[in-house]
């Protein structure tokens, strides 16, 4: 990917702009949401941008951007809407290592600004390296639709919560617990209460998950014939979701493997015959109380099951897909 995607901290942050027309106030009502100190260099500024300083909602200087003023910067905007000088404030911020973001100029910037769904604290970005803006809208209006307005005030509770879960064993039982809380728990008590029931729903099922019994690993089979993600099946893409560890041939092409957390623990096997075998390299795992996946790049045996099966671990098999039929294929068979 050209463009890699960050989370900038703007506490205590400055953000220069340069420019005070319409393309300056599109940024600027983004900016203002953020925590920074926001500086708007212009000398003709627009009425609004005047009125957002009267406010204290940022600092406005009626004159040019000066290479001086890029000392201490965090990021700069240039919105003049003028070629010659969006190139000189990009020389400035070469010179100053500042990144700058050039308005509706993508190959002359250090940086983009994505589409944004906010649910403060949760915060989407969705890009589409400049390519297709009206996609990403289109994006962002879906979220938009399917993220409710309470998503905020959830994870705002559940940030302040974070200590008391560390109680939990690390891994699968905390995961579990989170899980139950946005899905159903804390929307429940937030429909029922409001934002005031968060906090003793959020004790309340703490108490419960410690109560209850350590999650017993398990082990789940399952394999592909193809290079695309897209055509592995629902539940496999569940199972790597949710596994600790996947356990993967060398032939499972990477991006299915990038649908599995980050968290989990990756064993490639490279050369089969190098590791124990197979059914005790997973139950060694599974009985440590992890969900252990083994996802093969061809149809798993029987005796694999059967292997696992014999530690009384439960074992789930997922069927696979081939991968599609070449081409030569078709015509000898044509």
């Amino acid at each position: 990917m050209r463009h890699f995607p960050i989370f900038v901290n703007m506490d205590k942050a400055r953000i220069l702009l340069s420019g005070g027309s319409d393309a300056a106030l599109a940024k600027l009502r983004l900016l203002m949401k953020t925590s920074a100190r926001i500086e708007v260099y212009a000398e003709t500024p627009a009425s609004e941008i005047a009125g957002w300083d009267r406010d204290g909602a940022l600092v406005l200087i009626r004159r040019p951007l000066a290479q001086d003023d890029l000392a201490g910067a965090r990021l700069v905007y240039a919105a003049d809407e003028d070629p010659v000088r969006d190139a000189e404030i990009a020389e400035m911020g070469a010179k100053a290592g500042v990144l700058v973001n050039i308005v509706d100029n993508l190959d002359d910037s250090d940086f983009i600004t994505p589409a944004m769904v906010d649910r403060d604290p949760v915060c989407i970005a969705i890009g589409t390296e400049g390519a297709a803006p009206m996609l990403a809208r289109s994006i962002k209006a879906d979220l938009e639709a399917k993220l409710p307005a309470s998503l905020g005030l959830l994870t705002r509770a559940a940030q302040g919560f974070r200590k008391a879960v560390e109680a939990l064993p690390h891994g699968r039982p905390r995961r579990a617990f989170w899980t139950e809380y946005f899905d159903q728990a804390g929307p429940e008590a937030y429909d029922a209460g409001g934002e005031v029931a968060l906090d003793p729903a959020l004790t309340l099922l703490l108490d419960r998950h410690l109560k209850a019994a350590t999650p017993e690993g398990r082990i789940t089979l399952t394999w592909t014939g193809s290079d695309d993600p897209d055509l592995l099946t629902l539940k496999a893409r569940k199972a790597l979701d949710t596994a600790d560890v996947v356990v993967h041939d060398a032939g499972v092409a990477p991006a299915v493997l990038e649908l599995a957390r980050r968290e989990a623990r990756f064993v490639a096997l490279e050369r089969p015959t190098d590791v124990p075998p197979m059914p005790r390299l997973l139950t060694g795992h599974a009985e440590k109380g992890a969900h252990v996946l083994y996802i093969a790049a061809a149809p798993l045996p029987a005796s694999l099951a059967e292997g696992c099966r014999a530690a009384t671990l439960p074992v789930t098999e997922i069927p696979g897909l081939p991968g599609p039929v070449p081409e030569h294929a078709l015509k000898e068979t044509a």
